[in-house]
């Protein structure tokens, strides 16, 4: 964890999933569903979750997530965390947040829809990108509108790593408005160079043209 030391919550927590999930050093997210809940790892998530550390809070998160599935009985034991995790979405640090929305999204609470569309403007492509998702499994062709916007998505990473996030963002805008929609666009995006400067709009016109018949504003 970076130079700090690891918190005693974060150890056992990982600890004690690391047999039903760990893929060498790393607990793998697919495979927390195959972890049980019982009280000592929502105990544990519930510590992370109000750690100094945010590598901890982010650990928190993520397992209260992976550990999802249909059943109402590997939700309700977390219950109690919904209004700590609601607190991490305001999180300063942006991989925390992201984690955030993804937990808070299974407790399918009355305000998500005003938090999704908080994280459409969110200066993190990671972030915009996970809202995006989000609005993909809602189907809600209320969402459109939104998603459209993001498919010029203008944001670019402060992060070196992370610059060409803002390219995931609109891919995964135009997918999730063809899911929702169920319609297929005639190409797939591609990166074209216009005077040095990596663009996608004219990739985006077959999507416009749809939106425009559509009357989608």
């Amino acid at each position: 964890m970076n130079e700090r030391q690891s918190s005693r919550a974060y150890e056992l927590l990982t600890a004690r999933l690391a047999p039903f999930a760990a893929d060498g050093e790393t607990i793998q997210f697919d495979r927390l569903g195959a972890a049980p809940v019982d009280d000592q790892t929502v105990g544990l998530v519930a510590e992370c979750l109000v750690d100094r550390d945010p590598d901890a809070r982010q650990a928190g998160l993520f397992v209260l997530a992976g550990l999802q599935d249909d059943r109402p009985e590997r939700l309700e034991p977390f219950r109690p965390l919904q209004f700590k995790v609601r607190e991490l979405l305001l999180d300063p640090v942006a991989a925390v947040r992201c984690d955030a929305l993804m937990a808070f999204a299974y407790f399918d609470p009355e305000d998500l829809h005003e938090a999704v569309h908080e994280f459409l403007g969110d200066p993190h492509g990671r972030n915009r990108l996970q809202a995006v998702r989000i609005l993909e499994a809602e189907q809600d062709p209320k969402n459109l509108a939104a998603l459209l916007r993001l498919g010029v998505d203008p944001y670019h990473e402060a992060v070196p790593e992370d610059e060409k996030e803002w390219l995931l963002v609109r891919e995964a805008a135009r997918t999730a408005i063809e899911t929702v929609a169920s319609v297929q666009f005639p190409e797939r995006l591609a990166e074209e160079e216009v005077e040095g400067v990596p663009c996608l709009y004219h990739a985006w016109d077959p999507v416009w043209r749809w939106a425009a018949q559509e009357g989608i504003r």
